[in-house]
């Protein structure tokens, strides 16, 4: 018999209650809503020197305050760019997630982090169709420079196994 089946209806109720409940680790979130500024530089290799370019990201609070969504618009390569991410905080796990989808491919990016002193460092994996590799590993770290700056910068493992830093995203208050 598994633990659900032994419980009495209002101690589940009670168990549902407490990891569904927005606590804490939710109220990061409420600092990033409102539209932001973002200065984006991308490398496509370790040695390469990066591509630069802006957008807007606007970020808003869904389902009582227990995720956020993330729309991004701005410029990649010269092409138009958006994006949309959705983030949270798991109660039952007690780690930070994040996901990431754009306009520049069909794939999604699905991460796991904990915070620690207001950094959150995200583990996951990306596919690499440049260079044909699935679930390359890649770590992103989101970090607070002040109430009106935060920054994101991203890792990932270049085919010769070494870690390169592929992205850094700065942004600023609109």
């Amino acid at each position: 018999m598994s633990t659900a089946e032994t419980m009495d209806q209002q101690a589940m109720m009670e168990k549902w209650a407490k990891f569904a409940t927005p606590g804490p680790a939710h109220e990061r979130f409420k600092k990033l809503v409102g539209k932001w500024n973002a200065n984006v530089k991308f490398w496509f290799t370790p040695d390469a020197p990066p591509s630069e370019s802006q957008g807007i990201s606007t970020f808003k609070l869904i389902f009582g305050g227990r995720y956020m969504v993330q729309e991004f618009e701005g410029t990649a390569m010269g092409q138009p760019f958006t994006g949309m991410g959705i983030s949270g905080f798991d109660n039952f796990r007690r780690e930070y997630f994040d996901t990431w989808l754009d306009s520049m491919g069909t794939s999604i990016m699905v991460s796991w982090g904990t915070e620690t002193n207001g950094t959150v460092e995200f583990k996951g994996t990306v596919d690499d169709f440049m260079t044909d590799r699935r679930d390359v590993p890649a770590r992103s770290v989101a970090s607070w420079i002040d109430d009106n700056t935060h920054k994101v910068e991203m890792f990932c493992v270049a085919p010769n196994g070494q870690e390169f830093q592929n992205m850094e995203i700065i942004f600023t208050r609109a």
